[in-house]
């Protein structure tokens, strides 16, 4: 039987061993250098420039006892720069002191007497890169974590410090696009078992607006114009598109409008995000990126469905704030009109004023009020208001007959 395996290459380790006798240096470079990327400096100021240029390495091994600088003072003052680097001091003699002061304080790993062990120092290096491998992986899961809690909270805060409905729509689209750093950004609500027509866009501000696909920068413009709208669509699973040219949510048979959409607009990449709340959709939010393709890794998509529950929350509370409103606003109305009503006995005032109020609280250009009966022949005015004038217009006189009149 043949058994094919798939071997995949292991990225070595960089160490830093620092001692002051070039034969130690040598020594030590032909101990590790097969299992490791090895440096090599001669004092502690030297050993700081080299990792001045190079950066964070695995592993430390320095010699304690050095000209211009120790061991323990050169490792302690890479403590604070390099946190997760391993540091593992050489003695040849015991300074106690020192030594205990420098692992009790977290600078040193472990110290190895001079002379050591060829294997036992491979084993302490080893378990010293170990060490650094799993403090790095946990260094990074918490920056990671650190970083979506911090932009979740200024998301969450920024949409809440918004006031109405549209505000926050609003809000939501360019708080999200600028967060993800993607060139454009669409939020389509949804309401009604439909999208709605009315939607918002970000586009990412470029100082030459020639940089930005015209059907982009004319979105900024006139969203309502735009072919934009047809990149998103109706859906409650999240939508990774990597590469639109090739993929079948962009380039089916089916979906002529959406692919001459993604091409107009030179979207090469998409995130399609539904915002849900107790299994009903409120909006669908797309994060479009053109020129070259994006790759959405599981972090950010992880982080744009806590944004995504986050802003469907806000979208619901500001839904119910304005329904309330609208409540409040029509019993205003009903309230006005029937105080109107009531202030008169007289029937022609009262039709002024059911006009008069009806017409301003709707912002109409004009409102009127007929009446018949069914042995009239022609409809009666006696109510008009007339936002252009000033003063009660006169009414007019009906000539159309009633019968066959298609109001």
């Amino acid at each position: 039987m043949l058994k094919v395996m798939n071997v995949k290459t292991k990225t070595k380790f960089t160490i830093l061993v620092v001692d002051d006798e070039p034969d130690n240096l040598d020594l030590l470079y032909r101990i590790f250098h097969r299992e490791f990327k090895v440096l090599k400096a001669e004092s502690g100021p030297a050993a700081l420039e080299i990792l001045d240029r190079q950066g964070e390495v695995a592993v430390i091994i320095s010699d304690q006892r050095m000209p211009l600088m120790s061991g323990t003072e050169f490792l302690g003052l890479t403590a604070t720069q390099y946190p997760d680097t391993i540091r593992i001091i050489l003695t040849g003699y015991t300074d106690v002191g020192d030594l205990v002061e420098a692992i009790n304080s977290g600078k040193v790993f472990k110290y190895v007497t001079k002379p050591w062990d060829d294997d036992e120092l491979k084993v302490v290096v080893r378990q010293a890169a170990d060490t650094h491998s799993i403090l790095k992986a946990r260094t990074q899961e918490l920056q990671r974590t650190l970083r979506q809690e911090s932009l979740l909270n200024a998301v969450t805060n920024t949409i809440r410090s918004a006031l109405s409905y549209q505000e926050i729509l609003q809000t939501i689209v360019e708080t999200v696009g600028h967060m993800f750093e993607v060139d454009c950004c669409i939020l389509r609500p949804f309401q009604d078992g439909r999208l709605e027509d009315e939607w918002f866009v970000y586009t990412i501000p470029a100082p030459d607006e020639g940089q930005l696909p015209s059907e982009i920068s004319l979105s900024r413009m006139d969203g309502s114009s735009s072919s934009l709208a047809h990149t998103l669509w109706e859906t409650r699973q999240v939508q990774v598109i990597n590469e639109a040219q090739t993929d079948e949510r962009v380039q089916g048979d089916v979906k002529d409008l959406r692919r001459q959409a993604y091409q107009a607009a030179g979207i090469v990449s998409s995130l399609i995000v539904p915002l849900i709340l107790q299994q009903d959709l409120m909006a669908v939010l797309a994060l479009h990126q053109c020129g070259k393709p994006r790759t959405w890794d599981d972090d950010e998509v992880q982080l744009i469905m806590m944004v995504a529950d986050q802003a469907a929350l806000a979208l619901s509370q500001a839904r119910a704030y304005e329904q309330v409103r609208a409540l409040a606003k029509r019993e205003a109305l009903v309230n006005t009109i029937t105080a109107a009503i009531r202030s008169s006995l007289d029937p022609q005032e009262i039709f002024a004023a059911i006009t008069q109020q009806l017409g301003q609280a709707l912002h109409a250009d004009g409102c009127a009020l007929s009446l018949w009966t069914e042995e009239d022949e022609f409809v009666q005015c006696v109510g008009l208001h007339d936002a252009n004038q000033e003063q009660q217009p006169q009414l007019p006189q009906s000539k159309a007959p009633i019968e066959g009149n298609p109001v």
